[in-house]
């Protein structure tokens, strides 16, 4: 009996290992995606995936001085920048991760932040957003915070301590937002970040 590509696919998601974190103290904004996909665990690089706009957004929205492409993440700190994942294992999509997952990732991510003490937390995914910020297991502190349903944009609750700026998830796949929406909302940054 054969393996079917889904099998194949699953088991190739735990099999490769996870992707490294850029993180220096004081950075001016820390990227959070939610996990690799398979691309990026493969080449060992952020946001490798095809049709993953991460890097293009950057450059549109002037967060950066000169166009870069997956192979550049380490690079971002130069710029103030820091890349990170919620949740370390790589997975064809998000409907193959669990809520443990999230729960996991969730202390593992307050650590970071409250090592390396980012000026600003991106969070890129506001499905991603609303699991971290409105789930039980969240702080109580931020529940309390929360007033209205988790939007793109600047947050009115802290992380860690820092604020939180939500950016739709910049994936080829993401249909709810046109890339004109997304790169503006990338500008929204600029005040946390370069000005280039």
């Amino acid at each position: 009996m054969g393996v079917s590509k889904d099998q194949e696919r699953m088991s190739a998601s735990h099999s490769i290992s996870g992707l490294s974190d850029y993180l220096v103290p004081g950075l001016s904004i820390l990227f959070v995606g939610i996990n690799p996909g398979l691309r990026s665990a493969e080449v060992g690089h952020h946001f490798a995936g095809p049709s993953n706009r991460f890097w293009k957004l950057l450059f549109d929205a002037r967060l950066i001085p000169f166009p870069m492409t997956y192979q550049d993440d380490w690079r971002l700190p130069e710029f103030g920048y820091g890349l990170t994942n919620l949740i370390v294992r790589p997975t064809a999509g998000v409907r193959d991760l669990g809520k443990r997952d999230f729960l996991e990732g969730h202390q593992a991510l307050l650590t970071k932040i409250m090592t390396y003490q980012p000026r600003l937390v991106a969070l890129l995914g506001v499905s991603m957003a609303r699991m971290l910020l409105l789930s039980k297991e969240a702080a109580p502190a931020v529940q309390r915070a929360i007033e209205s349903p988790i939007q793109v944009g600047l947050q009115s609750l802290l992380l860690g301590g820092v604020p939180v700026y939500v950016l739709p998830n910049p994936s080829g796949r993401n249909a709810h937002f046109s890339y004109q929406q997304m790169k503006v909302l990338f500008g929204g940054l600029k005040e946390w970040g370069q000005p280039w």
